[in-house]
């Protein structure tokens, strides 16, 4: 018999509605509980059980009944469907051309083209779905900008250019510091570069609107119903509830951030914490500094803000990589309230100086897992057979999690093709040093990271050995000989 048990310090209850996100109870608002997915209890026999209820674990639910109609499906989350990353990221739906450099040192230009453009073909797939079932997401096509931020982070994109230039594909343009600084009205652009198929959205109301589609097609969703164990038994794999078992021939685990809680993940990833801020609306204001379309910002710092407008005039402004947590306790211990208010505020006056007596509505932070390779990966766990993954958004996981779906669906399936063989579907040879070095060396980092970022915004000089220090960030991974850098993504 394989077994696995969950840390203590696994969600073991749902977290108190105090703690969620502007968004998430923005949807409960527009759309309250309907009362369909209620705990589970008592034992229930399955073909597939998918533990998470967020885009990972509903897009899979939905593309296994597109591959296998009739599959019976249990899903189960230990809140409710967007209680995690889903309901709580900044609502950017974006290709994977940012990333091309890492989808490169984990493949080579071919793959890395074929993955971009499936990316990319990925956001309108996400998008028709919405229109297609009437889910009131509120998004805007718009262009997305990799900024610079400050002078230090002028070019920080030639890399990715020249990766796609040599694979002979220009999905992205590069926009001069004027362009740059007009897209959004802030005096502080150096210049950038624009992918133009991008779009925002309420990430909250996307995901409550899959989970009614799940439903109305036949899934069985239990909220409310944390997993506390994993084990193998005649065959089957049996998921551990409170009060249930689950038995089923496959079991999926879209658990995003815990998925570093799990020791045979827990080197190839570590998570930290992001600040969202987001305004009360202020149409007017934002006019005023120039910026009325939908365009979305990461700039190009490690430590990355990022920013975007609303569809009704609000200011979306967060800041990544602002604390972690020792061992493996990380995505339990970061929900709540703006872990570096004083932080956020200062970045937000830097960029938007005009708009410093703008009321805040709410701020939240949240874990963010990053993987070594700064790109998601599937695989099947060691510890216990029929048990499969997809983890490592480093961020970015609105878009690529219906990727990722697809790669989790040809697992569970058995099917033999360009999803279960990508190279997506690869756990990262890369690794990172156990605890406690991890949490001590992540500390330092980051640590580093805020004191370049000061002297950068400034335009002091810094020194190499406070950027020395600097290299012990995880999101920068090494293959063959080559350093392959993607930006963080909200």
């Amino acid at each position: 018999m394989n077994t696995l048990v969950l840390p203590s310090s696994w969600p073991a209850q749902a977290p108190t509605p105090e703690r969620r996100t502007a968004w998430l109870r923005d949807a409960f608002a527009s759309d309250p509980d309907d009362g369909k997915s209620p705990a589970l209890r008592g034992d229930v026999r399955c073909d597939v059980c998918i533990v998470g209820g967020g885009y990972t674990g509903l897009w899979t639910a939905l593309e296994i009944l597109r591959r296998a109609p009739g599959s019976d499906i249990v899903l189960i989350d230990a809140d409710v469907c967007g209680g995690g990353a889903s309901g709580a990221n900044a609502g950017y739906l974006m290709p994977m051309w940012a990333r091309f450099s890492s989808l490169v040192a984990i493949s080579d230009h071919e793959e890395a083209r074929r993955l971009g453009e499936a990316s990319e073909r990925a956001v309108d797939e996400i998008l028709e779905f919405v229109d297609e079932h009437g889910i009131d997401a509120e998004y805007r096509r718009g262009p997305w900008l990799w900024a610079a931020s400050s002078e230090a982070q002028r070019g920080a994109w030639n890399t990715t250019l020249e990766d796609l230039e040599r694979a002979g594909v220009e999905p992205l343009r590069e926009l001069s510091p004027d362009q740059a600084r007009r897209a959004v009205g802030t005096p502080s652009h150096f210049g950038a570069v624009a992918d133009p198929h991008c779009a925002t959205l309420q990430p909250a109301r996307l995901v409550r609107g899959m989970r009614r589609v799940a439903l109305d097609q036949g899934v069985r969703i239990h909220e409310h119903t944390p997993l506390t164990g994993l084990r193998r038994e005649n065959g089957t794999t049996l998921a551990v509830t409170p009060r249930a078992t689950v038995r089923a021939d496959r079991v999926v685990l879209a658990i995003n951030a815990w998925a570093g809680q799990l020791e045979e993940l827990a080197d190839r990833m570590v998570t930290v914490a992001s600040d969202t801020v987001l305004t009360v609306p202020v149409p007017d204001r934002l006019a005023e500094i120039g910026w009325q379309g939908p365009t979305s910002v990461c700039d190009a710092r490690k430590r990355l803000n990022y920013y975007r407008t609303t569809a009704d005039g609000r200011l979306v402004f967060g800041k990544g990589g602002v604390g972690l947590a020792p061992g493996n306790s990380g995505a339990s211990t970061m929900w709540g309230g703006a872990l570096r208010p004083g932080e956020v505020r200062r970045q937000f006056l830097r960029l938007f100086p005009d708009l410093r007596d703008v009321p805040v509505d709410m701020m939240w932070t949240a874990p963010v897992e990053y993987a070594v390779t700064s790109v998601p990966f599937a695989g099947w766990l060691r510890s216990v057979p029929g048990v499969c993954y997809a983890t490592g958004y480093s961020g970015d996981g609105v878009g690529p999690s219906r990727l990722m779906a697809k790669v989790l669906a040809s697992l569970v399936l058995g099917t033999r093709d360009e999803w279960s063989e990508s190279a997506l579907a690869r756990t990262p040879g890369g690794v990172l040093p156990g605890e406690p070095m991890r949490y001590a060396g992540s500390h330092v980092a980051l640590a580093a990271l805020r004191a370049v970022e000061r002297r950068e915004d400034r335009g002091a000089f810094v020194p190499a050995s406070v950027k020395r220090l600097t290299s012990i960030d995880p999101s920068v991974f090494r293959r063959r000989g080559r350093t392959a850098s993607a930006p963080g993504s909200p």
